[in-house]
């Protein structure tokens, strides 16, 4: 009798701590690329939230934030991608089947992109920009082979024109292209 009192104390304590274990609850951490908070505008942004366990099964997920800017939402990843710069938060809601709530969020930061606009004029091409390029490291190609502004200006050489512009914040963008025959 006594070993089968002990079993049951024993059963009893194990249930408890085992409980007690899943009610100090969950919890999760929201994870973007390379640990990273500054993107890129029209860059693609993947948001993990990770959680403390080794399976999602019986797990709901709520994100919160910005969805207008959300490609697809698969529960616990969120593809994100931006088409203008801004300070966006997201936060991750957890629930799990035993009732534990968990929830963490991120900030992330998006720069713009400067994107010129070529035109042909009177055989040369003119480089039409939109914002304050001020800063921003621009170069010039005929095909693939980059050329200096001058040549590139002047549309001398038939191909295709395009500008590459890279901004102080490191985000890149391409001009459309210009053919010349």
């Amino acid at each position: 009798m006594r070993n089968f009192i002990s079993f049951i104390a024993i059963t009893i304590l194990l249930t408890l701590s085992i409980n007690l274990l899943n009610a100090q609850g969950l919890a999760v951490k929201v994870v973007t690329p390379n640990n990273k908070t500054n993107f890129c505008a029209n860059q693609t942004i993947t948001l993990v939230a990770q959680t403390d366990i080794g399976t999602d099964e019986g797990i709901s997920y709520k994100w919160e934030g910005d969805l207008s800017i959300v490609e697809k939402n698969l529960g616990n990843i969120l593809i994100l991608k931006p088409n203008s710069k801004g300070i966006y938060t997201f936060t991750v809601f957890l629930k799990d089947n035993e009732g534990n709530e968990a929830s963490s969020s991120v900030t992330i930061n998006v720069n713009p992109i400067f994107k010129p606009i070529l035109k042909l004029k009177n055989n040369k091409v003119e480089i039409e920009t939109k914002g304050n390029f001020s800063g921003c490291n621009l170069k010039y190609y005929i095909g693939n082979q980059m050329v200096n502004e001058d040549a590139f200006k002047n549309a001398k050489q038939p191909g295709k024109y395009s500008v590459l512009t890279t901004s102080p914040d490191g985000c890149t963008a391409s001009s459309n292209i210009v053919e010349i025959q």
